[in-house]
């Protein structure tokens, strides 16, 4: 045999042990997360009426078990609502490491939350509201820190709500009504409604409006190392890892900060005429250094390059256009800004580069309650990040579609309308306020931002536009010609964003495929085929079906025969006025949840799988 032929044989032969290696590991860690949902079964489900398809020998992740989803072949999510399930809060559940979601509410579960519950780093939605689980809420719940939602109403808690819970910087569902909580609320969780809170009545600040004296004020329980009645020795455990990896985590990072200055002064000692690197000075309202720019806007707290960098960066999307971060500066605290890094920005130069700033600063110089505003900007021979607010709250596609499972909180038909009348608002404004008649040319409902009163905000507005002036390409058609060009496919694609609005559908992203979606919608339409959760809102059809009226006149075949943003958002503002008018007198509707409607009554009802995260930025 010849010598490549045994080197080929070696490779392949170490190929398919290391496939049968990853098999044996992946069916080990299924094994586990097998183990320990028949755990939680026999627990939580003697008399295995319940959770009868949990079938023994069986695989969790064959989709044919109840209320258990799967991803990569990890158990990833439950969903038990309303399963009559008892016995104390079971801590099998906690062996399953990659758990994103939680939803054990409505049933009959007791006891105190188990200490190794807080093991779940990777969980990002809890639901054990309407149970009967008492106890405190641990102030180690920081140890969570991807919360997105913590609904624990109608239980027996006791004592105060844990100042850490500020920690959680992302939380945006948080519901402890009902309980027997005390003390003060802290000031992390108190812009969240009084509904929240209500029904514990020793429970006192914002927002319950009820004054906190001393003895009203409880004590938290303390965590001291060592001290078992306020801590166990696994979280003592734990918190000495992470110590460990922290320390680890710094050393690291100062071996690789020396390598990195090595390899500086080796560069510049193999290029004597290299010009040495200057510090930032102020340049027209922004910060510029020897071959890098930061530009900052009105509204925007000054940072340099260095504080961009060097802050904190949580990754939270990748899109056509390019990748989002949210960054907390060194120093800073609070939510952060949102970082986009666009992709495939060539080096500009001459009349490109006058283009790309021309354009950068056009965008940065609007401002509209309805428009996410671009705060900054830097950019480099070969990269360019622009600085937005950033709105933890997500998406409007994530709102409509996001977490279509039993655990989800419906939209009601008066907040749909608020957030259609404000895009509309917040486009009609782009569409006349730009001087030279930028379009958006990307809309959709994932780039329609929503603050926490419920207004919709217009991100990533205009970045095509950035793509195509760094790129040399044959102007095709007047100026005019292509400007309305640009306007009409704006108001095409919210007249897509209107549809799922109303059917809560979600639209396809491709051109070719959004073609196909729209038409599919237009010809099996029917008022059957309103989102299911609207069921309850038939006084509000007229509304509907008048903004079912809107939305048809945007998606017009002829280009020509669509309507201006400017007309469609005083059509969207009179159907608002008149159903206010109108709700005054009948009050406003009550949505039906999913988890109790049928939805293959309509073709058009289908819902898109369930969500386990909530994007916080638009990733176009």
């Amino acid at each position: 045999m010849q010598p490549g032929n045994n080197s080929l044989l070696s490779c392949n032969l170490l190929t398919i042990c290391l496939l049968l290696l990853s098999s044996f590991v992946a069916m080990a860690e299924l094994q586990r997360d097998y183990k320990a949902l028949q755990a939680f079964k026999s627990a939580a489900d003697p008399t295995g009426e319940a959770l009868n398809s949990w079938a023994r020998s069986t695989d969790p992740c064959s989709g044919n078990w109840v209320g258990v989803a799967c991803r990569g072949g990890r158990v990833t999510r439950i969903l038990l609502p309303s399963r009559n399930l008892s016995g104390s809060v079971n801590g099998s559940l906690t062996f399953l490491p990659y758990l994103r979601l939680l939803n054990l509410s409505h049933n009959h579960l007791s006891g105190e939350l188990p200490e190794s519950f807080l093991r779940l780093r990777r969980l990002r939605r809890v639901d054990l509201s309407s149970n009967s689980i008492s106890g405190h809420i641990p102030p180690e719940i920081s140890y969570l820190p991807r919360l997105l939602t913590l609904r624990l109403e109608r239980n027996l808690f006791a004592g105060p709500i844990p100042s850490s819970i500020g920690s959680f910087s992302v939380l945006a569902d948080f519901n402890v009504s009902g309980n027997k909580l005390s003390g003060e609320i802290p000031p992390a969780v108190s812009s969240f409604p009084f509904s929240s809170f209500s029904g514990n009545e020793n429970l006192c600040g914002k927002p319950v409006q009820r004054l906190c004296s001393s003895s009203s004020l409880g004590n938290e329980p303390s965590v001291v190392p060592g001290d078992h009645r306020g801590i166990n020795g696994w979280r003592w455990n734990m918190v000495a890892t992470i110590a460990a990896s922290a320390v680890a985590a710094v050393v690291i990072s100062f071996i690789i900060l020396g390598i990195v200055i090595i390899c500086r002064r080796k560069r510049r000692k193999k290029d004597p005429t290299a010009a040495p690197q200057r510090e930032s000075t102020k340049f027209k309202g922004g910060v510029t250094s020897e071959d890098k720019r930061v530009v900052l806007f009105d509204g925007c707290k000054p940072f340099t390059a260095h504080d961009l960098m060097r802050g904190s960066a949580e990754m939270l999307g990748r899109g056509t256009v390019g990748s989002t971060y949210r960054v907390v500066m060194e120093g800073e605290t609070g939510r952060g800004v949102a970082v986009k890094r666009l992709r495939k920005v060539k080096k500009a130069v001459g009349a490109r580069m006058e283009a790309l700033e021309r354009v950068l600063k056009e965008i940065g110089g609007l401002r509209h309650p309805n428009v996410v505003a671009l705060r900054a900007y830097y950019h480099s021979d070969d990269e360019l990040l622009l600085v937005y607010d950033y709105f933890p709250n997500g998406s409007l596609r994530s709102l409509l579609h996001g977490n279509r499972g039993p655990a989800r909180t419906p939209l009601t038909w008066e907040a749909r309308l608020k957030l259609a009348l404000g895009a509309a608002q917040g486009l009609a404004f782009l569409h006349s306020a730009s001087p030279s008649k930028l379009a958006h040319l990307k809309l959709s409902s994932s780039n329609i931002l929503v603050d926490e009163q419920g207004n919709a905000h217009i991100s990533d507005f205009a970045l095509r536009h950035l793509l195509d002036s760094t790129r040399p390409a044959p102007e095709r058609g007047s100026p005019a010609a292509r400007t309305m060009t640009g306007y009409k496919s704006d108001v095409y694609r919210f007249g897509v964003i209107l549809l799922e609005i109303l059917t809560g559908r979600a639209a396809a992203e491709e051109e070719q495929e959004l073609g196909q979606w729209v038409q599919m919608v237009v010809t099996n339409w029917s008022s059957d085929c309103f989102d299911v959760e609207l069921l309850g809102c038939k006084e509000k059809e007229d509304e509907m079906v008048g903004l079912l009226q809107v939305a048809l006149l945007c998606l017009a075949p002829s280009p020509g025969d669509r309507p201006s943003t400017r007309v469609v958002s005083k059509m969207i503002e009179e159907i608002a006025e008149r159903g206010s008018k109108r709700g005054r007198i009948r009050g406003s509707c009550t949505p039906f949840s999913r988890s109790s409607m049928n939805e293959d009554s309509c073709y058009l009802g289908s819902s898109t799988p369930a969500s386990d995260d909530t994007p916080t930025f638009a990733s176009s």
